[in-house]
Parts: structure tokens; C-alpha cells; sequence
């Protein structure tokens, strides 16, 4: 595969990345705000306080790895793209001429 390819991989794909990362900071956001509303919807089924609590917290829990999972993924696309970016820069041609030494 070209390096041109690669780096429009690379770059979709940490784009892809940081929707995802952006949106599970987003929904970890609004489970943090609703907490009343979603302990008191568990309520509703028939669960204690403590056990709607649990649930919530476990909820908050897994979101919470998920979150730090899509983080690393993010953070090793960006490492990808980077490493791709290199490897495009080690081909190019130097622009700048090497300097000459003044003849007197």
C-alpha cells in the first residue's frame, strides 16, 4: 500500500476515533446529570433505592471503561497518523540546498 493511502487511513480513522471518544464523553456526561431520573425510572420496575443505585452505579462504571478503552484507540490512531506522517517526510527531497563552504 502507497504511503498516501496509509496516511488517508490513518486519518480516517483517528477521525472515526475522536467522534466516537467525543460522543462517550458526551453520553457519560448526561448519565452523570440524569442520576436522579435514572435511579427513580429503576424505581418504577420495582427495585429498592440500593439496588437501583447499584445498577446505576455499575452502568456508570462499564461507561466509564468504555470510555478509557475508546480513549487508547484514540491515542493509537494519533500514534498511527504521526508514525505515517514521518514516514511521508523521510521520502520527501530536501528543499533547502546543503551550505557551501566560503572560498577566499
Amino acid at each position: 500500500m502507497d504511503l498516501t493511502q496509509e496516511l488517508k487511513e490513518a486519518a480516517d480513522q483517528l477521525s472515526l476515533t475522536r467522534r466516537r471518544f467525543a460522543k462517550g464523553e458526551e453520553g457519560l456526561r448526561l448519565l452523570h446529570q440524569s442520576r436522579e431520573a435514572f435511579i427513580n425510572s429503576l424505581r418504577n420496575t420495582g427495585l429498592t433505592y440500593a439496588e437501583a443505585k447499584t445498577k446505576y452505579d455499575n452502568c456508570l462504571d462499564e461507561q466509564e471503561v468504555q470510555l478509557h478503552g475508546m480513549l487508547d484507540q484514540m491515542m493509537y490512531a494519533e500514534r498511527m497518523h504521526q508514525y505515517v506522517l514521518h514516514r511521508i517526510s523521510l521520502q520527501q527531497p530536501q528543499d533547502a540546498p546543503a551550505p557551501q563552504a566560503a572560498t577566499a
